[in-house]
């Protein structure tokens, strides 16, 4: 077995069981924090939290492009150019942190903006500010975990995780039961974020002290490239919080706020499943992006093919795996009524097998940046195609409907029209 893949057999292996890991622990830790914390000071964590996921798209996707751009210079052993994109990430990266600051900042002045008026909490100023610092540490270090990734050390960063895991879990135990309350939870992620940080930094030097980073190395072109690129793929995330998480706000809206908790519920073992596809998936992205940047477009299209047909293939059996289950293990977990009924089933099986299939299309065209703005809209037109046949049919014909306008969405943009795209690119070659 080659280095190459033994490091993917590595990645994939330990993402599986760090994901089975987090999962479980993240089951345990919920309850055990409720003991210490009441109903709303934990709403005001998870709002916190919500806070920072969007926070995050004040880089307008620059890191995203360089995970697959760093790929493909390190796969053309072009380090002259490596340094000048990864410098010129770096330090624009650091700059968007400004826009993170001061948003942050706007939230510990007016947390009421935020969390309502009638929020309170111990200390809730400082448990914003020590938050957003511990975010805004990590964001400025994100390019440097996109080399590390591009450099398929994907494994290295999963044992990594492990270890904050552990260091976050342990140290929020033990501030809790010390009664500091939602303090626990922020002085814990920065601890963790600045350990890992400094691990971080050690490791880009050890391992790929090849690269240099430096302000004299920062280039306007580049820039532009990075941010050019980069707005499709802010674009195209904000587009699929439309597909995915629109689902809940349109039930509740249209139906009621009891089929919500159905819903939730019903899917809730494709969501899994979803998430096992996607970890075996993503972590090909590295290996595409440097192929590429080979130009080795024959391997290319031997590897698109084969990994195209092998998630088609998972994704049918584990879709049909959970719909033949999901009944049974509804009636075990939470009791047989919050089950939406063998239709709804059917068509979330059905809808999950189209989503799932297509993600090998996505990652080669994300990984070569071939036709970005197309790509990009395309993932816009199905999020806005799914909603306004979702609003025209919702209100008549039931949760049936929204799955529907999914899946009509699905074939047409994602499943037609991203073939199309992926056929281009591998034929122009």
């Amino acid at each position: 077995m080659g280095k190459d893949s033994k490091r993917f057999l590595k990645g994939v292996v330990s993402g599986y069981v760090f994901m089975i890991v987090s999962l479980l622990v993240s089951l345990w830790l919920v309850p055990f924090t409720l003991k210490y914390l009441t109903r709303p000071e934990y709403a005001i964590y998870a709002i916190a939290t919500d806070l920072l996921s969007w926070l995050g798209l004040a880089s307008l996707g620059v890191v995203s492009v360089f995970n697959s751009r760093g790929a493909q210079l390190m796969g053309k052993g072009d380090k002259e150019e490596l340094n000048i994109v990864a410098s010129t990430t770096f330090f624009t990266q650091m700059a968007s942190a400004i826009i993170v600051l001061l948003a942050g900042l706007v939230v510990i002045i007016r947390p009421e903006l935020l969390f309502s008026k009638d929020a309170s909490a111990d200390h809730l100023q400082a448990v914003v500010a020590i938050l957003v610092t511990s975010f805004t540490i990590s964001y400025i270090l994100q390019p440097l975990n996109s080399m590390l990734v591009a450099s398929k050390q994907i494994h290295v960063d999963n044992y990594l995780k492990f270890g904050l895991l552990a260091i976050n879990t342990a140290l929020t135990v033990l501030f809790l039961t010390r009664g500091l309350k939602l303090l626990s939870i922020a002085l814990s992620n920065f601890a963790g974020t600045v350990i890992i940080s400094i691990i971080t930094w050690i490791r880009v030097k050890k391992t790929l002290g090849y690269i240099r980073i430096h302000p004299a190395l920062w280039r306007f072109d580049r820039f532009k490239f990075l941010l050019k690129n980069g707005i499709w793929f802010s674009i195209g995330g904000l587009a699929g919080i439309f597909i995915l998480r629109m689902d809940s706000f349109l039930i509740g809206q249209y139906i009621s706020l009891t089929t919500v908790t159905s819903y939730v519920i019903t899917i809730k073992l494709y969501q899994i499943a979803d998430k096992f596809h996607q970890q075996f998936f993503n972590t090909t992205r590295p290996y595409f992006a440097q192929v590429y940047g080979k130009g080795e477009m024959g391997l290319l299209a031997r590897m698109h093919s084969l990994s195209f047909n092998l998630s088609f293939s998972a994704a049918f059996v584990m879709g049909v795996v959970v719909m033949l289950v999901n009944k049974w293990f509804i009636g075990i977990w939470v009791g047989p009524d919050f089950y939406l009924g063998d239709t709804v089933n059917m068509l979330l099986c059905v809808n999950f097998i189209l989503q799932a299939s297509v993600l090998p299309n996505r990652i080669v065209l994300v990984t070569t940046l071939y036709k970005n703005e197309l790509h990009s809209i395309t993932r816009v037109l199905e999020g806005i195609s799914k909603i306004g046949l979702a609003v025209l049919l919702l209100a008549r014909y039931g949760v049936p409907a929204l799955i529907m306008a999914g899946i009509v969405s699905s074939v047409v943009f994602s499943n037609v029209w991203l073939n199309v795209l992926t056929s281009k690119l591998l034929k122009e070659a």
